[in-house]
C-alpha cells in the first residue's frame, strides 16, 4: 500500500498549533493566583479604600496565557490626581503587609502609578492602580472581540507567544504592545476574504451613531480649511481630534474613534461609575445586529496564522502605512512606520522610530517566509538573542 500521503502543510501547521495551545494556556497556579486575588485581595481593599477592584488586561480580556501578569485596578469617585492615586495605594501597601498577605511596593514614578503586590517570598502576585479607566474600556473591548470566535484567542496566544520569544513585544524596548499585536490581528480578521470579524463602526450603539452622524453632517456644513486660508495638521498621536482639520474630511478622520461619540467622560469622578460602553458588547447582539457574519468563515488556524504574518510580511507594510481598526481602512503616511489607530480614542498606540519599525516588519517577512516553504512553527518562535531596537542581549526565557 505504501506510506500515506504527506499531510497539506496548512493542515500540518493547525496540528502543530493545537499541540501547542494546551503549553499556552494559563497554569492552575495562576488560575489559583487570580482566585484569591478576587476572594482574599479584593474585599479587602473594596472594605477599606471605598472603592470597586476590577481586573484589566490579558487575565481579563480573552487572552490570557501562561506567565502572563495578573492587573487590576480600584475605581474611585473624586479621585482624580495622581497624587491621590499614590496615597490609595500605599494604603493597599499598608494592607497586605498589616493583613500579613504578603508584601507590596508602591511604584510612583511610572505614568501609571502602581502597587506591586508579592508573597511573602516575593512572587508576583498582581499590580493594582487606581482610576485606570482607559485601561478597563480596551479590555473590554478587546474581550468583546476575542468571544466573537473561539480562533481569535487561540490566534492572538500564538502571535503573542512568537512575539514575546523574537523579542518584538515589549514597548518598554520600543517595540509592540500586546495591545497594537491584538489590533493587528483583528484588522487582519476583517479583511478576509470572508471575514471572521465586524468592523468597529458596525457596533456602535444607537445614542453614538446619532452623534456620529450629527458630527458628520455639522462638519459638511461647515467652511472648509481650504476656503478660509487656515491650515491643519494630519498628522500626531494625541487625543481624538488632535492635529485634524475642519470640514467633512477632517470629521471623517475624528470619526474613527468611538469616544468622539460617546455620552460623558469615561468615568463620573462624583459617582464612581462607568459610563455604558460606546459599542454593542454582546455576542447575541452583535450576531443579530450583523447576520451571517459570526461563523461563515471556515478557514484553519494555519490558514489564518499563516495569513496573518503574509500581510503584515508584505513589502507595502515595510513604509509608512496607518491602519483603522474602526473602519478596517488602512492609507499610506510618510513617517515611514506603521501607525495603528487605537478604535477608541483614535491615538497611536505604540509609536515607533523607522529602523525599530523595519527589524520588527522584518521579522514578520522572515515568518511569512519560513511558513510558505513548510518550516514549522517551533522554527519561527526560535528565541531571539537581542531586540530589535538594539537594548542588550536576551534576558530570562
Amino acid at each position: 500500500a505504501g506510506p500515506p500521503p504527506p499531510l497539506p502543510p496548512e493542515r500540518s501547521l493547525t496540528e502543530q498549533l493545537l499541540e501547542l495551545e494546551a503549553d499556552l494556556q494559563p497554569t492552575s497556579s495562576q488560575i489559583a493566583q487570580k482566585d484569591w486575588v478576587t476572594t482574599t485581595l479584593q474585599p479587602l481593599l473594596e472594605k477599606h479604600s471605598g472603592g470597586r477592584l476590577s481586573m484589566f488586561g490579558s487575565c481579563e480580556n480573552g487572552f490570557w496565557m501562561n506567565g502572563s501578569d495578573v492587573d487590576a485596578c480600584l475605581i474611585i469617585r473624586c479621585c482624580t490626581q495622581k497624587p491621590s492615586w499614590v496615597t490609595k495605594l500605599n494604603l493597599v501597601k499598608c494592607l497586605v503587609q498589616s493583613h500579613r498577605l504578603g508584601t507590596a511596593e508602591v511604584v510612583a514614578k511610572a505614568r501609571v502609578p502602581v502597587a506591586k503586590v508579592n508573597t511573602s517570598d516575593g512572587m508576583e502576585l498582581c499590580d493594582i492602580s487606581v482610576n485606570n479607566v482607559a485601561a478597563l474600556e480596551n479590555s473590554r473591548f478587546v474581550r468583546t472581540f476575542a468571544q466573537l470566535d473561539p480562533r481569535v484567542p487561540s490566534l492572538g496566544r500564538f502571535v503573542k507567544h512568537w512575539a514575546s520569544r523574537r523579542r518584538i513585544n515589549n514597548r518598554s524596548e520600543g517595540t509592540l504592545s500586546t495591545y497594537t499585536l491584538m489590533l493587528q490581528l483583528f484588522y487582519f480578521l476583517q479583511t478576509r476574504g470572508v471575514p471572521v470579524l465586524p468592523r468597529v463602526s458596525d457596533l456602535l450603539t444607537e445614542d453614538c451613531s446619532a452623534a456620529r452622524d450629527a458630527l458628520l453632517a455639522q462638519a459638511s456644513a461647515a467652511p472648509s480649511a481650504a476656503s478660509t486660508g487656515s491650515s491643519a495638521s494630519s498628522g500626531g498621536g494625541g487625543g481624538v481630534g488632535g492635529g485634524i482639520g475642519a470640514g467633512a474630511a477632517g470629521a471623517s478622520s475624528f470619526a474613527r474613534a468611538l469616544n468622539a461619540f460617546a455620552r460623558g467622560p469615561e468615568l463620573d469622578n462624583d459617582t464612581g461609575e462607568l459610563r455604558p460602553l460606546p459599542f454593542v458588547s454582546g455576542v447575541e447582539d452583535i450576531a443579530a445586529r450583523m447576520p451571517g457574519l459570526l461563523g461563515r468563515n471556515t478557514e484553519s488556524l494555519g490558514d489564518l496564522l499563516h495569513g496573518y504574518f503574509e500581510l503584515w510580511g508584505h513589502e507595502e507594510f515595510a513604509g509608512g502605512r496607518t491602519v483603522y481598526v474602526y473602519d478596517a481602512a488602512r492609507e499610506e503616511n510618510e513617517l515611514g512606520v506603521l501607525v495603528m489607530r487605537c478604535p477608541l480614542t483614535h491615538n497611536n498606540v505604540n509609536p515607533f522610530t523607522p529602523s525599530v519599525w523595519r527589524a520588527i516588519h522584518s521579522e514578520f517577512g522572515r515568518a511569512a517566509y519560513m511558513l510558505r516553504n513548510g518550516r514549522r512553527f517551533a522554527e519561527l518562535c526560535e528565541a531571539a538573542e537581542e531586540s530589535p531596537a538594539g537594548r542588550g542581549p536576551r534576558m530570562g526565557r
